[in-house]
């Protein structure tokens, strides 16, 4: 193993024995290496602030203390991560003071069940007691948090991963019968899925537009994101409804003008470049109306569609190639790979990770790299 690999390794097993000794032959022979070899890691590992002890010929580490409890006043004062970190831990209801994307305060109970790192920042995964929902909760955007008395209650696994957006789990395998109440909760965690998306939508196009509040900021950008996602979303749309019905696709929306070439060209590339050169003669606002009116549409069909479908596992559209194994309906529409998790992956790289500049010929064309429909 490499040296980093074997600093992980040493460190684990002085964990794992701690806060007895291990001997360094022991350690050396756990590790295949010389005794030389594993004190020179470990002087290493001092001088970085790891505080081994020495006892005759072993070492050890001392036991990790057991965080001190928080009591309700000193949660009010202290960090805010600290106090919801300490609400999972004891699994409490902590009281927030939370800013929303569009600036609007609110305070809520929130039931907290863990606290997650995702690429653009931390968040609070919790049962909130005033949308009576899962949600995902920015610590950035907590402005005080106060720990309650009041324990959270017990919720389903599927529940509380409903709120960071994976796909709902598999029906379970054998005779049992299905009855609605899957059906209802199935549909209902697309729907929100759905409203969700198009709200961040409006916020996206707001944002962009010069008269917005955002000052127009990478109003070129989403230009080209949009017509991307208008054009793909109908597709995935369609196609998904057409493999729940067995009916042929029916393309919502807008559709542009496309070359002849299109439906035949093999290339991912080719047949984005004719999207953007199908979609440059729209502004800003028809393209985001176009959009719209595909996760509309989406909506629409979502809702009334029938019970079954909900309880049944579809065969999964790809753009390029034979469909993949079958999956639910509510992961198709909104689980990754999905257009509902489309939509939000390019989003999320425009308001929290921009895109390089352009350079070269694509001046007016960002291309997209490693979107849903290339993973």
């Amino acid at each position: 193993m490499d040296r980093v690999d074997r600093l992980l390794a040493l460190i684990a097993e002085l964990r794992a024995a701690s806060p007895e000794a291990v001997e360094g032959g022991e350690l050396a022979g756990r590790l295949g290496v010389s005794e030389r070899t594993v004190r020179r890691d470990l002087e290493l590992l001092e001088h970085g602030g790891l505080p081994v002890r020495r006892r005759g010929r072993g070492y050890a580490l001392p036991r990790d203390p057991e965080p001190a409890p928080l009591g309700e006043a000193a949660s009010l004062t202290g960090p805010v991560r600290d106090t919801l970190a300490e609400a999972v831990r004891t699994r409490r209801v902590v009281r927030l003071a939370y800013t929303d994307r569009a600036g609007t305060r609110s305070f809520r109970d929130v039931e907290a069940h863990g606290l997650v790192i995702a690429p653009y920042g931390e968040y609070l995964v919790g049962w909130c007691r005033m949308r009576d929902g899962p949600r995902m909760f920015r610590l950035d955007r907590v402005g005080a948090a106060f720990l309650s008395g009041r324990g959270a209650e017990v919720r389903g696994l599927d529940e509380v991963l409903a709120a960071l957006r994976v796909p709902m789990p598999r029906p379970p395998a054998g005779p049992e019968p299905r009855g609605p109440a899957g059906a209802a909760r199935a549909r209902a965690w697309t729907l929100d899925r759905l409203g969700s998306v198009r709200s961040r939508l409006r916020d996206a196009v707001a944002g962009a537009d010069p008269a917005g509040p955002g000052g127009g900021a990478g109003a070129a950008a989403l230009r080209a994101v949009l017509g991307h996602l208008a054009e793909w979303t109908r597709w995935q749309v369609a196609a998904i409804r057409a493999a729940a019905t067995g009916e042929d696709p029916v393309l919502d929306g807008r559709p542009p003008r496309l070359p002849a070439g299109f439906g035949r060209e093999p290339s991912y590339e080719a047949r984005e470049r004719m999207i953007q050169d199908a979609m440059a003669l729209r502004s800003l606002g028809e393209l985001a109306r176009d959009l719209q009116e595909v996760l509309e549409a989406a909506g629409r069909w979502a809702a009334g569609c029938d019970d079954a479908l909900w309880e049944a596992e579809l065969p999964d559209p790809r753009p390029f190639g034979p469909p993949g194994p079958p999956r639910p309906l509510a992961d198709l529409l909104a689980g990754w790979r999905g257009p509902l998790a489309h939509v939000e992956w390019h989003l999320d790289r425009l308001t929290d990770e921009p895109p390089p500049a352009p350079s070269g010929d694509d001046e007016d064309v960002w291309v997209v790299d490693r979107c849903p429909l290339q993973a």
